[in-house]
């Protein structure tokens, strides 16, 4: 008889010990403070872990990965100094990408400071990329670019869908090859899909219609460059 009641005493607890495990993995939660330039990005996400979260100022972007255990949600506050999305002088939706895909959020709270973003993730998930028009430190010069006014032209068309993206892409592709446009040094890179995100096609809309400058225009491309859409 006591062999079984030890028995049922080490069953119950080590079962215990199970569910209490489980219980904290599954509400696996992070919080924390990242320091930028003296900027803090502070962040708040559930079902997952932060990995690391940085600026690049090339492409107007921070990026956030992560390693998910289930579907979730990350909140974070980005100073506005440090990444910001404008038109003009009014805010302007951020581009969000999960994993490549282009996400919906939340702006639940925003100043003249900052703006604080709830973006949904799925398990499996690894990298947020968080896409504005202004970022801190941005590295390419005016004097690094040269484009021919009748380019804009080709790019108002293209964002009014007057032209496909096929023919505007292989058309900066072949300019940039020619020397006809002067862009920064980028690395190219490969892709596995030619999607071109939606931001780059209204940036180039705003920079024909003289509303942004050179240098958010050639973010576009750069990007384009970085992820293998465009060749050089």
């Amino acid at each position: 008889m006591m062999k079984n009641n030890n028995f049922l005493f080490m069953f119950s607890f080590i079962f215990s010990l199970i569910l209490i495990s489980s219980s904290i993995q599954y509400s696996l939660a992070d919080t924390g403070v990242v320091s930028m330039d003296s900027h803090d990005v502070k962040y708040d996400i559930n079902n997952a872990k932060i990995e690391s979260i940085f600026l690049d100022p090339d492409f107007f972007e921070l990026i956030i990965t992560m390693t998910t255990q289930d579907d979730g949600t990350v909140e974070i506050t980005i100073p506005r100094d440090l990444l910001d999305a404008k038109f003009e002088l009014s805010d302007d939706m951020f581009f969000i990408l999960v994993d490549g895909f282009e996400t919906d959020y939340v702006e639940s709270e925003s100043d003249s400071n900052s703006r604080t973003l709830m973006i949904p993730f799925f398990s499996g998930d690894s990298v947020i990329e968080i896409i504005g028009t202004h970022a801190l430190n941005q590295f390419i010069s005016n004097t690094e670019i040269k484009i021919p006014d009748w380019v804009k032209n080709n790019a108002g068309w293209w964002s009014t869908d007057l032209i496909e993206d096929t023919e505007f892409v292989s058309g900066i592709q072949y300019l940039i090859k020619e020397g006809i446009i002067t862009i920064p040094q980028t690395q190219s890179g490969q892709s596995t899909h030619q999607d071109i995100p939606s931001w780059i096609k209204n940036n180039a809309g705003w920079w024909a219609d003289g509303l942004i400058e050179d240098t958010e225009f050639v973010s576009g491309i750069q990007y384009l460059i970085t992820n293998g859409i465009i060749h050089v």
